[in-house]
């Protein structure tokens, strides 16, 4: 049978076609075996303290509060909370002058106790009772709302429910010292420089991951303003404002 000539063009189209579509799923087939490199990423360091679990108390009232005695619960923020002597009802007790806890301070609650908020009438407060110096101390741990029938505990905010020591076993025994001599150091993290003194309030932001930070304590622990500027979520730059 002899085929027109119209047909052998198109047998000769589909034979190109067909060695075309050929050639494309074998190159697919070989660039698919070949090893994959994976693309370059910068990468960043990822802060260890954003991979600690803080425990929570999980404490709402002055019941729940007093499962706190006999056990031991450690200061997060330091000069932020007073202490003062009490007597067997919370009350203050004659003699003896208050101060402020420090970073770190590991206290064994004794008692907890509620005692009348100053203020408004119905208001009470809840302390945690412990020894310093053989001295039985008090420290405001959560207030009562009298007129809303509400509790707010603070214990999350001010304390640890574990050892820091252990939460944060990943830092440095020169870190631990310069938070126990209240000194900051380049680098350090927000949770190692409110550890060393005391807890800051933003006052600006910066391009770049920028933030800078006020503080009402300085370097050593003395009373001042300190300005710290955080970049990445560690110090940059310092400066003692007076």
């Amino acid at each position: 049978m002899k085929l027109s000539k119209r047909a052998k063009k198109r047998i000769i189209w589909a034979a190109v076609l067909m060695a075309l579509l050929g050639l494309r799923v074998g190159w697919m087939l070989y660039d698919r075996s070949r090893p994959v490199t994976p693309n370059k990423t910068a990468s960043k360091r990822i802060q260890r303290d954003y991979l600690v679990r803080l425990p929570r108390f999980y404490i709402s009232g002055f019941e729940e509060a007093k499962r706190l005695v006999g056990k031991p619960i450690w200061v997060k923020k330091g000069f932020q909370l007073t202490y003062y002597p009490v007597g067997r009802t919370g009350k203050p007790a004659a003699g003896g002058g208050a101060g402020r806890l420090l970073a770190l301070e590991e206290l064994v609650v004794k008692e907890v106790v509620e005692q009348p908020a100053p203020g408004r009438s119905g208001d009470r407060q809840v302390l945690a009772v412990f020894e310093k110096e053989g001295v039985a101390m008090g420290t405001v741990i959560g207030t009562f709302d009298g007129k809303r029938q509400l509790y707010q505990m603070v214990l999350d905010q001010f304390f640890y429910a574990e050892d820091p020591r252990e939460l944060y076993s990943h830092w440095s025994e020169n870190t631990w010292r310069l938070i126990r001599d209240h000194e900051l150091a380049s680098d350090m993290t927000f949770a190692q420089v409110a550890l060393s003194i005391g807890d800051g309030r933003l006052v600006a932001q910066e391009a770049g991951n920028v933030q800078v930070y006020e503080f009402r304590r300085k370097p050593g622990g003395a009373d001042g303003r300190f300005r710290v500027r955080f970049k990445g979520g560690r110090v940059a730059e310092s400066k003692v404002l007076e």
